[in-house]
């Protein structure tokens, strides 16, 4: 093991203002070590490995998206593609300053919820306007075939603020078993 993974495996993350590096043996704990390697929600406890799962979204044979540079400083969300709705298992500290949603309001629920203001999700679906109809179709579609795609969506913050997302979905496998999650990138366009 490298010298920065062992460093990674001793990060202790609690809420910023008390994460701390604890000592070899427990006792006492020592200052926060800053490693420009390591970044901050790198590692999640969730359990979730993100890290390979950008590799395996940053390698995949033949794109059709242009990503560009990622890393975990990108608003990004995993949905879980073999669970009822899709719900979302992963999602980047980035995502939640974007969308002012915690990682608890969001995990376990569909993508859709940021498509209308909290709590009014049925006034708000009639009220659509062509173009977003259109994109929330095409994201359905894709998803359901395998398919990259990059789109403009109207989305909502959980303040009720509207905001243009630019997203891109990328479906990646685990162990060749079909595409189990659909990967998020996205960025705030006004």
């Amino acid at each position: 093991m490298n010298p920065w993974e062992v460093d990674a495996l001793k990060h202790y993350h609690t809420e910023p203002a008390t994460t701390r590096l604890l000592s070899p043996t427990a006792e006492t704990p020592r200052q926060q070590v800053h490693d420009p390697m390591i970044y901050p929600g790198l590692y999640s406890g969730s359990g979730f490995d993100l890290m390979s799962t950008l590799f395996q979204v940053m390698s995949r044979p033949n794109p059709i998206i242009e990503l560009g540079p990622v890393d975990c400083s990108v608003a990004i969300i995993v949905c879980d593609l073999h669970l009822p709705d899709a719900p979302i298992i992963y999602v980047t500290d980035s995502f939640c300053d974007m969308t002012g949603y915690s990682k608890n309001e969001v995990l376990g629920r569909n993508c859709r919820f940021l498509q209308s203001p909290p709590g009014r999700s049925q006034q708000y679906a009639s009220q659509m306007t062509a173009v977003d109809k259109m994109a929330i179709h095409r994201m359905r579609q894709a998803v359901q075939t395998g398919n990259e795609i990059q789109v403009q969506v109207t989305n909502y913050k959980k303040n009720g603020t509207r905001f243009l997302n630019g997203l891109s979905i990328i479906p990646i496998s685990r162990e060749g078993n079909g595409y189990r999650y659909a990967v998020g990138f996205q960025c705030e366009l006004s």
